[in-house]
């Protein structure tokens, strides 16, 4: 009888552990690989608001607010919504303002299935 309850206990333990061991495997493996894209994107994301500022500098709207929103779809598809606000683009008559829209048009993102929009708030 204590044989057998001692098979049982060790039976118990080691499918214990063989579950926690896969369990921890599985759940790292995804993690890692989740957590590596989203740190790229992020980067690309930081390089664009970099390129963003670049571009306003031309335009001496050095300390511009800038507010990137991002929409995900289901599919993986990111939509950016970029609202700026400077005085000076405010000031900016309509010709410059559409030179401004086109020069920031002409930054990119490295990945697919992304689309970029600009908003002046004024």
């Amino acid at each position: 009888m204590k044989r057998k309850k001692n098979f049982i206990l060790v039976t118990a333990i080691l499918l214990l552990a063989a579950v926690l061991s896969w369990a921890g495997t599985v759940y790292s493996k995804g993690a890692d690989t989740y957590g590596l894209r989203d740190r790229r994107l992020k980067e690309q994301e930081q390089e664009c608001l970099l390129e963003i500022r670049t571009v306003l500098q031309g335009y001496h709207c050095e300390e511009s607010g800038i507010t990137m929103t991002k929409i995900i779809d289901r599919k993986g598809n990111r939509q950016y919504k970029v609202v700026i606000h400077h005085k000076k683009i405010k000031e900016m008559d309509l010709a410059k303002k559409e030179k401004l829209k086109k020069d920031l048009a002409k930054i990119r993102f490295k990945q697919r299935n992304f689309s970029i929009s600009y908003e002046f708030l004024l």
